[in-house]
């Protein structure tokens, strides 16, 4: 049977694995961590059991090739509905606002008094969406107007729109994207929102415990009852370690450089990495890259790209990093929001999920992953800072978020675990780099890439973005060898777009009303505050 390297074992590289594998096909599985799951895998410090994730992550109902995984791994049932997303003011304590079922009409006016914005900008944004989903479709196209276009500038062109409006919007890309609305596609923000709006209910489900123990140990256990059946191929799975570079011969990828590693590189530590070189491992079929962006630059060679030159353009997609900070506190704060919580006109986008709320199992004190979205306002670019200016992104964090929920920074918190994700950075759906992104099969002929950042028809940097990558290389390989089944690779369903632009237009008049509205009340609220600026 044909033997397939699979670099990478993040959400790409484990699909990909599992599916070749329950076709007969023998499969090296490579990580460069000590654990499986990549970005959505969770890890343990050498100074405490704590369970630390990249980030909080969310779930949504049109994944739908994720859910088949969980269905197959028997995680299913670990997930819970989350049917909001809520929303705190400076100062408001225990004023939660929440936003649900977005795109669902029964929750249609809940929403749209929700006091999140002004009800009449509420409005607008949610027309506005309809507006968007209604625009026509241009596939891969180079000069698809919507992938030439931010998020902010298509809502700025529509005549109704105000900047209520507008900034609703930003706050949904900088927890979804990671990007400001200037520099989002709009092409992409589109897909998230039609394939969301025919699944709204729930908004989206959250893992009851930690992706570890949740998800990656029931999948690593399930490859391994696999490789053991009489049709399936042959597995092994090699961690902490690391692909440095691919050896070309005649045309193909004839060898993978290999180094072994004393720790899991991607986490910040205080441990030096240590990094002896391996044999080189020979391969006699395919590889597949599932690795991120940052990793595939290293990987890059002139001849590599000498041979698949569309790849240079990677170098050209931009990742963002966001940062975790697990805080862990002595008491249980009160008026804590169960589920995800966006802080409003918090410095650094902040956001947080309250874990002991969620988890089963853990004891009753407050745990809280707080999310810093704008990370450049934290670190410097690019590079990871030391300890000492470590301690002081965790008191900057930990003192903006006292001021939306009631806890003394120093005599409430037990312990802190930081990790400014540098070098792990996302990659973020900005403008034009659809034309920039890999497709999953390249100049080389044995070697084939997976990712999120990858050309897909989910389009959105997603969890599901990442499984379909890792299936599409999966079905290209079994295509090439015409051995096994066909890899069912499922889309998500969408409203049809002219139904959503019929939708919008006939919403127009109301959008104009609401314009109407908005601006008002801002005139009279401007002139209010210079005629009494003490309120």
């Amino acid at each position: 049977m044909p033997d397939v390297i699979v670099v990478g074992a993040g959400l790409a590289g484990m699909s990909a694995a599992h599916r070749l594998l329950e076709r007969g096909y023998n499969v090296t599985l490579i990580e460069q961590n000590a654990f499986l799951g990549g970005k959505l895998g969770a890890h343990q410090d050498t100074a405490s059991t704590d369970w630390h994730e990249h980030c909080y992550h969310m779930y949504l109902n049109w994944y739908h090739n994720f859910w088949t995984f969980m269905d197959e791994i028997g995680a299913r049932r670990k997930f819970v509905p989350q049917p909001e997303v809520h929303c705190l003011r400076p100062g408001e304590f225990g004023n939660t606002l929440s936003i649900a079922n977005v795109g669902s009409p029964w929750t249609y006016w809940r929403n749209i008094m929700s006091g999140v914005e002004s009800p009449s900008d509420t409005l607008i944004s949610m027309i506005s969406l309809a507006d968007l989903v209604g625009q026509p479709d241009q596939p891969n196209r180079p000069d698809d107007l919507l992938e030439r276009t931010s998020v902010y500038g298509f809502l700025a062109s529509r005549p109704y729109s105000t900047q209520g409006a507008i900034e609703n919007a930003g706050r949904t890309l900088a927890e979804a994207f990671a990007s400001p609305s200037y520099l989002s596609s709009a092409r992409s923000y589109r897909s998230l929102i039609r394939y969301g709006a025919r699944l709204p209910d729930p908004m989206m489900w959250l893992l009851a415990e930690n992706t570890e123990t949740g998800i990656f140990i029931p999948w690593g256990s399930r490859l391994q009852k696999i490789a053991k059946g009489k049709e399936a191929g042959k597995l092994e799975i090699r961690t902490l370690t690391r692909v440095n570079g691919l050896e070309v011969v005649d045309g193909r990828i004839a060898a993978l450089r290999l180094s072994e590693l004393n720790v899991s590189p991607t986490i910040d530590t205080a441990e030096k990495v240590d990094e002896t070189s391996l044999p080189n491992l020979p391969v006699e079929n395919e590889v597949i890259l599932a690795v991120p962006l940052q990793a595939l630059y290293s990987l890059l060679s002139p001849k590599v790209l000498d041979l698949a030159p569309n790849l240079v353009n990677v170098r050209r997609l931009r990742c963002e990093a966001m940062i975790s900070l697990d805080v862990y506190f002595n008491r249980r704060i009160p008026n804590v929001p169960k589920g995800i919580t966006v802080l409003l006109e918090s410095r650094h986008n902040l956001s947080f999920l309250d874990n002991s709320q969620i988890w089963q199992g853990v004891d009753d004190t407050t745990k809280l992953n707080v999310i810093a979205s704008d990370c450049d306002t934290l670190v410097e670019y690019g590079k990871v800072p030391p300890k000492t200016e470590q301690l002081k992104i965790e008191q900057l964090m930990l003192r903006e978020l006292s001021r939306f929920l009631q806890f003394d920074p120093v005599k409430d918190v037990a312990r802190c675990h930081l990790q400014t994700n540098v070098g792990e950075e996302l990659f973020v759906n900005q403008v034009g780099s659809w034309e920039f992104r890999p497709r999953t099969s390249c100049g080389i002929p044995n070697l084939f890439i997976a990712g999120d950042y990858c050309r897909t028809f989910v389009d959105v940097v997603t969890v599901e973005g990442a499984v379909v990558s890792g299936l599409m290389a999966a079905e290209a390989i079994r295509r090439r060898h015409n051995i096994g089944s066909p890899i069912e690779i499922r889309r998500p369903d969408a409203f049809p777009t002219l139904a959503m632009a019929a939708f919008a237009a006939a919403q127009m008049p109301t959008a104009f009303a609401a314009q109407a509205v908005s601006t008002a009340d801002r005139a009279l609220k401007s002139g209010f505050k210079r005629v009494f600026p003490n309120g």
